[in-house]
């Protein structure tokens, strides 16, 4: 009788635990959160995801941070377009930027939904910039990362990504288990 308690336990508590995860958003670069431009001085299309499946979205407020480069001398944002059903942004990126849409952004059938698409530049070649971060942080008006939902527009939180520009390969070296036995006698 017990076991059959503990497995309609697990099997009720797994569902609500996998339903209950807070949305995403991060800048990707074809699919990556990571992206080596090729030389500086030339352009490349990166984009806003929000990745969730419980809400329909009608808009989102966020920030994009470079920590470590906090004037924007190394990187620039061109230009930056929306998807058809955008209705009104408040903002820039780098400053705070709230975005509207409807009808609603559903997620629906992939999980994600296109929020904007960036066009950035590098002004220093990938040696300068190793391991450039791009994060997606609050808006600094209101201080959150945050959506809003139909039908009510109620709120929600989001968690924000890091991203990579320039990333630092590092070599690996070949060893066998036997070293690595070695290594803890």
């Amino acid at each position: 009788m017990k076991r059959v308690l503990l497995t309609a336990a697990v099997a009720l508590l797994i569902p609500s635990l996998v339903g209950a995860w807070t949305p995403t958003m991060g800048v990707y670069f074809s699919g990556k959160l990571t992206y080596t431009p090729d030389a500086p001085y030339h352009s490349f299309l990166a984009s806003l995801v929000i990745v969730q499946s419980d809400y329909y979205v009608t808009g989102v407020e966020y920030s994009l941070v470079t920590p470590n480069d906090p004037t924007h001398a190394q990187l620039g944002i061109i230009g930056w377009t929306y998807p058809p059903n955008f209705s009104l942004e408040i903002g820039t990126p780098f400053d705070g930027h709230a975005l509207t849409f409807w009808p609603p952004m559903t997620g629906y059938p992939e999980g994600y939904d296109l929020l904007v698409t960036y066009e950035f530049m590098t002004f220093e070649p990938c040696s300068q910039m190793w391991d450039y971060p791009i994060v997606v942080s609050a808006d600094p008006s209101s201080g959150e990362l945050r959506g809003t939902y139909a039908p009510d527009n109620d709120l929600f939180d989001i968690i924000g990504l890091t991203s990579y520009l320039c990333i630092d390969q590092i070599a690996v070296e070949e060893g066998s288990w036997g070293a690595v036995k070695s290594m803890y006698k």
